[in-house]
């Protein structure tokens, strides 16, 4: 798909004295929040010209040192990639006095993104989030897709999707990526700490801003913004209704409901190439976990530190273990028993497991101390 095969249209062409300011708004302003180059060039080439427009984006999205300092690298990691969900919603726990979470709601479709800052984020509060900021502003969704956290498990989030609907769908034990929200959290982590530098609690501050600016960016997987595809119309931005561009006369008019229908249809297609294509790359770095029912292994361990208790994390065990292999659910996710809790059945990734050998006697003597540390650490694996 070309992004720049678009019929003719005027344009306002930007002085020399003028681009800079031009690439910041595009760029550095909380409402582009530090997006890539792609997106700041698809910001910008709907409103403006200059002939050298594209090469100077590639070169001050390169030099951001903001950029340079905060975003993160991309790690590579058993399994290949598996179809992802259609709805999301996951919280996140930056700190500060007053906010303490961030409740992200991710539509699969559009990609469309909703933040609600929390100060307490348990099951009544991103209930009643639910019905009154989602369910009655937007409709329901076919699928609700949320990590194991007790306050996405809880009988009340299940009543309210039972009451709405909703079917409840949950990611297996840490491994978050069949979960949307996890990739919008690191483009939200990269925004946030882009901006507040040194005022950690005042976290929230731009919220507003950075979801305006993921639901204006162009998305590769659809080929248009979320606004496109959840209003049928693209969200003008101070400079975008300050510039005043003419209406094209040769622009055809459809009416909405008929052109948001074709983009849909067009977003599916769009989404299948894309999954496709990353479908591709992601399995080069991957290979395969050939796991039989029966099968003794390592179950990969999620410690988190504990300051009063003296616990570090880094020095804890990384494997406990062992488990038996009772039910393959398909390519890549195994259900397993402890044989040291054999009533515990639990789904792991692939990518949390591997091959136990030896015998089974004392081979968990490092985790053997039920009474200690043992129910800690069950808790973060789940």
């Amino acid at each position: 798909m070309d992004l720049f095969s678009v019929a003719p249209k005027l344009q306002l062409v930007i002085p020399a004295c003028l681009r800079k300011d031009f690439l910041a708004y595009a760029h550095d302003n909380p409402l582009s929040g530090h997006l890539g180059r792609l997106k700041t060039l698809l910001r910008l080439v709907d409103i403006c010209y200059w002939s050298t427009l594209r090469s100077d984006i590639w070169k001050y999205c390169k030099e951001c040192q903001v950029c340079q300092q905060h975003k993160p690298s991309i790690s590579k990691l058993a399994g290949h990639m598996q179809s992802t969900p259609l709805s999301v919603n996951e919280a996140q726990d930056p700190g500060s006095k007053l906010n303490e979470h961030l409740l992200v709601v991710v539509d699969y479709c559009s990609k469309w993104v909703e933040l609600f800052p929390l100060r307490v984020a348990k099951a009544p509060q991103i209930a009643r989030i639910l019905i009154e900021e989602i369910f009655t502003r937007w409709g329901t969704p076919m699928y609700l897709v949320s990590d194991r956290g007790t306050k996405f498990t809880s009988q009340l989030l299940s009543l309210v999707c039972k009451q709405w609907s909703v079917i409840q769908k949950l990611t297996t034990a840490a491994h978050p990526q069949t979960n949307l929200t996890e990739r919008v959290n690191r483009t939200l982590k990269t925004m946030i700490s882009s901006y507040v530098q040194d005022h950690h609690r005042h976290w929230d501050r731009w919220l507003a801003e950075f979801r305006f600016a993921i639901n204006t960016a162009w998305q590769e997987s659809t080929g248009f913004t979320p606004a496109e595809v959840t209003l049928g119309r693209k969200l003008k931005g101070p400079l975008e209704r300050a510039i005043h561009r003419p209406p094209d006369p040769d622009s055809p008019v459809y009416p909405v409901l008929e052109r948001q229908k074709e983009q849909i249809r067009t977003v599916q297609r769009n989404v299948e190439r894309a999954q496709a294509k990353q479908r591709r790359y992601y399995d080069l770095r991957r290979r395969y976990a050939h796991y039989q029912i029966g099968d003794l292994v390592w179950v990969r361990t999620h410690p988190l530190s504990h300051a009063s208790d003296g616990f570090m994390a880094k020095l804890a065990v990384k494997w406990k273990g062992p488990a038996r292999i009772v039910k393959c659910l398909g390519p890549v996710n195994c259900s397993v028993a402890f044989i040291d809790d054999p009533d515990r059945v639990d789904t792991f990734h692939v990518q949390n497991l591997k091959p136990f050998y030896g015998t089974t006697k004392g081979a968990d003597k490092n985790c053997a101390n039920k009474r200690g540390t043992s129910s800690s650490k069950t808790k973060t694996i789940l």
